[in-house]
């Protein structure tokens, strides 16, 4: 987790298009997420650690996580998601993702990797 911690800010995002219909997303929404830049802090305070990411196309969020338990919430969409994060290691988390989506809940897996100053999901 410590490799994590701090501020990191979106360079590009891979497979935007792929990810954007997964979502459900209209063309519209697929081209904003292309083009949004996103900022992701992470901080921890004893067993809780926190996710605070903002986009310049969505508001500020901040979920608490303890590891391993299910985080039941709402997305910048106002609609439910359900998140579990698992450290793989110091410089990898695995979460778990289930989202409401207008044709039922989808599964997404996004694997975060820390290497040097470079994070990629």
């Amino acid at each position: 987790m410590a490799q994590f911690l701090g501020k990191w800010n979106s360079v590009s995002i891979n497979n935007a298009e792929a990810v954007g219909k997964v979502l459900g997303y209209t063309d519209e929404g697929i081209k904003k997420f292309k083009e949004s830049k996103w900022t992701f802090e992470f901080t921890k305070d004893g067993d809780k650690f926190s996710i605070t990411n903002q986009s310049d196309n969505t508001p500020k969020t901040t979920n608490t996580y303890e590891e391993g338990k299910e985080l039941v919430t709402k997305n910048s969409f106002g609609q439910g998601l359900k998140l579990t994060l698992k450290f793989d290691s110091d410089s990898q988390i695995t979460v778990l993702e289930k989202m409401e989506l207008p044709g039922g809940w989808k599964n997404v897996k996004l694997v975060r990797k820390v290497e040097g100053n470079k994070m990629t999901a």
